[in-house]
C-alpha cells in the first residue's frame, strides 16, 4: 500500500499512520470517495491537499474536502476525485450533441484530464439546460441513451483523468458466490418502484397531422402483476415509428420485477461501479451475470467490500 499526500507543497507518505481506509463509488451518481484516518504526527492535512492512493493495482488519486480531529489525536479525512468539480451548475445548450462531446465540452471546461472518452455515437435531442450541474446534464444523456439505444455507458474517473465507458467492456473473469468469496448477501425483489407493463406515448410531431398514442404492452404481465403504465410525450421530432420503437425498449427495460441484491465479499481490486462479474448463490438461484451499482472497499486490515448489483 502507498499513500501520499501533497500538503503546503510538501509530500508526506503516510501508509504506517493509516489506521483506516475505505472507498465508495456509485454508477453514474456524483464522485468517487476516499475516507480514512491516521494518527496525528505533525502532519496537519488541509482542504485542498492532493490524495494518492495506490493498492496493488487499485489507484485513486483526488482532492481533502473535509478533515476532522477529536481527543484521541485521530484525524479523519474525506477525499474526491475532481468530478466533485462538477457538482458546479451552468446552463448549457445541447445541439448536435452525444455523450461523448458533453464529456469532453465539461472537460475542456474545468480543465480535468481525460483518458478513455468512448464515442456513445448517439446524437441527442436539442435542448437548454438551465440551472443543473454538468454531472446531472450527463447523466440524464447517459440515461436517453440508454433508453434510446440500448446501449449503456459510464463516467468516472480513472485516477485523475476522467473516462466515458461501455459497460460492455467493463466486464471481469470474476464469480462472486457460494464457496467464491462472498460470504453474506442479502436479497429482494419489488414491482414496487418503476415496473411498468404498459408503454403509453403522446406523439404529436411534425410530421404527423392528428396526436396519436402509441402503446405497448405485455398482456401475460398484466395478467400476473396487474396493470401498470408509463406514459410520457415522444420527442415532438418523432415519427410513429420510431416511437414504437422507442416504447418497445421502454417495455423490455421496465417490464421486469426489480431485484435487489448486497453482497458482503473479499476484496477484489477490479471492482468498481460500472464492471460487471457473474454471481452464483444456490440459495436464491441466482446464476447470472451482474452490474456493480454501488462498491465500498474497505482495505483495512483486510480488504473487503460490500456491493450493491443491477440485476
Amino acid at each position: 500500500m502507498e499513500f501520499i499526500v501533497d500538503t503546503d507543497g510538501k509530500l508526506f507518505e503516510i501508509s504506517e499512520l493509516i489506521k483506516e481506509v475505505s472507498f465508495s463509488e456509485k454508477l453514474n451518481d456524483g464522485c468517487s470517495k476516499l475516507e480514512f484516518s491516521y494518527v496525528e504526527d505533525e502532519l496537519k492535512i488541509q482542504n485542498g491537499s492532493i490524495v494518492r492512493f495506490v493498492y496493488d493495482d487499485f489507484k485513486f488519486f483526488g482532492r481533502v474536502f473535509k478533515h476532522a480531529s477529536n481527543s484521541k489525536q485521530e484525524i479523519s479525512v474525506t477525499a474526491y476525485d475532481q468530478l466533485r468539480y462538477a457538482k458546479a451548475k451552468d446552463s448549457i445548450v445541447i445541439e448536435n450533441d452525444t455523450v461523448t462531446t458533453l464529456c469532453n465540452r465539461m472537460c475542456n471546461n474545468f480543465g480535468f484530464r481525460t483518458g478513455k472518452i468512448t464515442d456513445t455515437k448517439y446524437q441527442l435531442k436539442k435542448s437548454v439546460k438551465e440551472d443543473k450541474t454538468w454531472l446531472d446534464i450527463i447523466y440524464e444523456a447517459i440515461s436517453d441513451t440508454l433508453t434510446n439505444k440500448g446501449k449503456w455507458y459510464s463516467m468516472r474517473d480513472e485516477y485523475g483523468r476522467v473516462a466515458i465507458r461501455d459497460l460492455e467492456d467493463l466486464t471481469l473473469n470474476l464469480i462472486l458466490g457460494d464457496k467464491s468469496l462472498c460470504y453474506e448477501f442479502d436479497y429482494s425483489k419489488s414491482i414496487d418502484d418503476e415496473f411498468y407493463n404498459q408503454i403509453k406515448l403522446f406523439v404529436k410531431g411534425k410530421e404527423i397531422k392528428e396526436s396519436q398514442m402509441v402503446v405497448s404492452r405485455d398482456i401475460e404481465s398484466i395478467d400476473t402483476y396487474g396493470f401498470l403504465q408509463y406514459y410520457e410525450k415522444a420527442d415532438e421530432n418523432s415519427n410513429l415509428s420510431q416511437a414504437k420503437a422507442k416504447a418497445d425498449m421502454l417495455l423490455r427495460l421496465y417490464n421486469r420485477e426489480a431485484e435487489s441484491l448486497t453482497l458482503k465479499c473479499l476484496g477484489d481490486k477490479r471492482i468498481r461501479a460500472g464492471n460487471s462479474f457473474y454471481a452464483q448463490i444456490g440459495d436464491i438461484d441466482m446464476k447470472q451475470r451482474l452490474i456493480v451499482k454501488n462498491v465500498t472497499h474497505s482495505f483495512l486490515p483486510v480488504h473487503t467490500m460490500s456491493i450493491e448489483v443491477c440485476i
